[in-house]
């Protein structure tokens, strides 16, 4: 018995569909970094769960869930609510994919600092400690959008004696376009930080200056501090 084309076209786009639906989340983990990891996941890609994620074997979040949202779909765009926690403090966010590319909104989220400034050699050996939180209502390819990141409790153990080293606000301010600015101020300090630069969101390019100084003897520091370029303000990061 011959199969017509439409039968056999309909059949395969059923099969498609179903595999999609029925995707698992182990799908996921082939286009993540080699330096991200999900740990215990759980469900398929529309719903699921993780116990936590790692970024080189460091714990960023954890109990994180995500939930589709078919209503979406009616905006031309395919959305997931996603929750994490790291410690008591919950993170939320929605994630959003349309024909202009991936979306962010609602964004409240926590993150442990440890793993962004391991990325620079100048602060890796700092070994420092501090609790993230990134905040914007909406963020879109090329568009205009504000973030913000709270900094708090800076620590390092090469100064215990130092208690923490001070709080900061970093503020990103992007243009259509996607092209913007950043700059950071403390808001408590022991080690005063400033600094500012430019941002590219199309190309993820992150350019500038961090001014460090300190506002009292830290001797645990000072072997650090002292293969930084100083100038007359402070030690200088750049980016």
């Amino acid at each position: 018995m011959r199969v017509s084309r439409r039968v056999l076209v309909i059949a395969l786009t059923l099969f498609f569909v179903s595999c999609v639906v029925r995707a698992p989340v182990s799908l996921i983990t082939l286009f993540l970094p080699q330096q991200v990891q999900l740990k215990n996941v759980d469900g398929s890609i529309w719903n699921g769960s993780a116990s936590a994620i790692g970024v080189d074997s460091m714990i960023i979040q954890e109990r994180v869930t995500w939930r589709f949202r078919p209503q979406a779909l009616l905006s031309s765009r395919i959305e997931w609510v996603v929750s994490g926690s790291l410690g008591e403090r919950t993170s939320n966010l929605t994630i959003g994919l349309s024909p202009n590319g991936p979306e962010l909104d609602h964004v409240s989220v926590f993150l442990p600092l440890e793993p962004f400034t391991a990325l620079h050699p100048g602060l890796k050996a700092w070994r420092i400690c501090a609790l993230m939180h990134a905040s914007a209502d909406s963020v879109r390819p090329h568009s205009a959008a504000t973030a913000t990141v709270e900094i708090d409790g800076l620590f390092s153990p090469l100064v215990p004696q130092a208690g923490q080293l001070g709080s900061y606000l970093l503020t990103l301010n992007v243009a259509d376009g996607g092209i913007g600015r950043w700059d950071i101020r403390s808001l408590s300090r022991v080690l005063s930080a400033t600094g500012q630069g430019k941002l590219d969101t199309n190309r993820l390019q992150f350019n500038g200056q961090l001014i460090l100084t300190p506002q009292s003897p830290l001797p645990g520091l000072s072997p650090a501090l002292s293969m930084l370029p100083r100038s007359d303000a402070g030690y200088l990061i750049s980016f």
